[in-house]
């Protein structure tokens, strides 16, 4: 598997990545520069935060940082919206609970989902959990 590829659409991108969180930030600054591009400066804080925290769960969670496991990223602009999808390989997760829960507040980790939902316009989870559909209102 080739460690990252980028394919570049009118209007949007697809990644896909080994799991690697020096990867994440790759893919951040691909998505950063597709932005800019497409005038989308005063959402970019939202969108930023949002895709490090999916792809940061999907290759830490759902991939276990492991490089053998692929995540796949994808943004699409439409409709003064951004879509935005994860997705791993990984055995999913209980995402009814974790959305229902909050972190505690000495907690090191554990705010991904929190962050996320607070940003995005609508969250939804395959039934599994290991594909992410997020979308942003711009």
């Amino acid at each position: 598997m080739n460690p990252f590829t980028l394919k570049k659409k009118p209007d949007g991108l697809e990644i896909e990545m080994q799991a690697s969180l020096t990867l994440v930030d790759r893919a951040v600054e691909e998505v950063k520069a597709f932005c800019k591009e497409k005038e989308l400066s005063r959402s970019l804080f939202t969108i930023m935060i949002t895709m490090r925290e999916g792809l940061t769960n999907a290759v830490r969670h759902g991939a276990a940082l492991s490089p053998d496991d692929p995540v796949r990223f994808s943004i699409l602009l439409g409709d003064n919206m951004v879509h935005m999808e994860f997705e791993d390989r990984g055995p999913g997760f209980d995402w009814q609970t974790m959305v229902e829960t909050q972190s505690p507040t000495d907690s090191e980790g554990g705010r991904g989902i929190e962050i996320m939902r607070k940003y995005c316009h609508n969250m939804v989870y395959s039934k599994r959990g290991s594909l992410l559909h997020v979308s942003i209102r711009v």
